[in-house]
C-alpha cells in the first residue's frame, strides 16, 4: 500500500492508502458477527465505500480442501439462524432484513457477480505459496461461505452443514457483512483461505482458555486470501 496512514474509523483501526492508484481503506473489524456488522455499519454510515472486500481464514467443509486453499464466496449463509423445534429438530431460517423499504427474506445472500468474476481472473494470475509442510500449491475454489459465531469440529455436523447449504467453508464474519452491504446497496465479496480442515484433523486446544489454536501457523492465516484481495 502506497502512502499508508492511520485514519481511525470511529473505534476501529483503519489504514488508508492506495493500491495501483486506487484509494483503499484497510479496516480491522475483529473476530465475530457482531464486530463485523458494527464495523461495516460504521463505515457505510460515516464514509460509504464503492465496494466491500472481506478476507480472512476459514474451516473447510469438504474433505478435498486443505490449508492454504482459497475460497471465493459467490453467496453466503448464516448457519446459526435456526429454529430448534420441541422435538429437537432444527429448521434453517436464513436472513430477514429491510432494504430500500422492502422486507427481504432469503436463505442466502449472493455476492457481487462482477467481483466474483474479477477475483477468478486474478486468481488465475496470482501464484499463492504452499502452506508450510505441504508440497502442493494452494487451489482456488468458488462457492458458498457459511458464517456463525461457531467453530465446528464435529465431523458429522460439518458434513450436514455442507449437505444443507452446499458450503465450502465456515467462518465468523462474511454473512454479517453481506447483510449490511445488502441493506446499503454496496457490492460485496468475501475471500477466505482454509486454515483448518476438521474433517481430516481436529485442531487441538492450546490457548489459555482451552480453545483450539493453530500455533505457529497462525502467521499463515489469511495470508493467501490477502494476496488475492490485493490482486483484485
Amino acid at each position: 500500500m502506497v502512502g499508508a496512514a492511520e485514519q481511525p474509523l470511529a473505534r476501529w483501526r483503519r489504514t488508508r492508502g492506495t493500491l495501483a492508484g486506487v484509494s483503499v481503506d484497510l479496516i480491522v473489524s475483529g473476530i465475530g458477527m457482531v464486530s463485523a456488522s458494527a464495523t461495516t455499519s460504521a463505515l457505510c454510515l460515516l464514509d460509504p465505500p464503492d465496494l466491500l472486500l472481506n478476507y480472512g481464514c476459514a474451516g473447510a467443509h469438504r474433505l478435498d480442501l486443505g490449508p492454504g486453499d482459497v475460497i471465493i464466496g459467490d453467496r453466503v449463509v448464516h448457519f446459526s439462524a435456526q429454529i430448534v423445534r420441541p422435538d429437537g429438530t432444527r429448521d434453517y431460517m436464513g436472513f430477514d432484513y429491510v432494504a430500500d423499504g422492502a422486507r427481504v427474506q432469503t436463505g442466502s445472500i449472493p455476492t457481487a457477480p462482477e467481483l466474483v468474476a474479477l477475483a477468478q481472473r486474478c486468481a488465475a494470475q496470482v501464484r499463492l505459496p504452499a502452506w508450510p509442510g505441504y508440497a502442493t500449491m494452494p487451489s482456488v475454489h468458488t462457492g458458498t461461505v457459511a458464517s456463525a459465531d461457531i467453530w465446528t469440529q464435529h465431523s458429522e455436523t460439518i458434513l450436514s452443514l455442507h449437505d444443507l447449504h452446499g458450503s465450502l467453508c465456515e467462518e465468523m464474519e462474511a454473512a454479517a457483512i453481506a447483510q449490511v452491504a445488502a441493506i446499503y446497496g454496496i457490492p460485496f465479496l468475501p475471500v477466505k483461505d482454509v486454515s483448518n480442515n476438521e474433517l481430516l484433523k481436529a485442531t487441538g486446544g492450546a490457548t489459555e482458555r482451552g480453545w483450539p489454536s493453530l500455533g505457529e501457523q497462525e502467521l499463515e492465516v489469511g495470508r493467501r486470501a490477502a494476496m488475492l484481495v490485493e490482486a483484485i
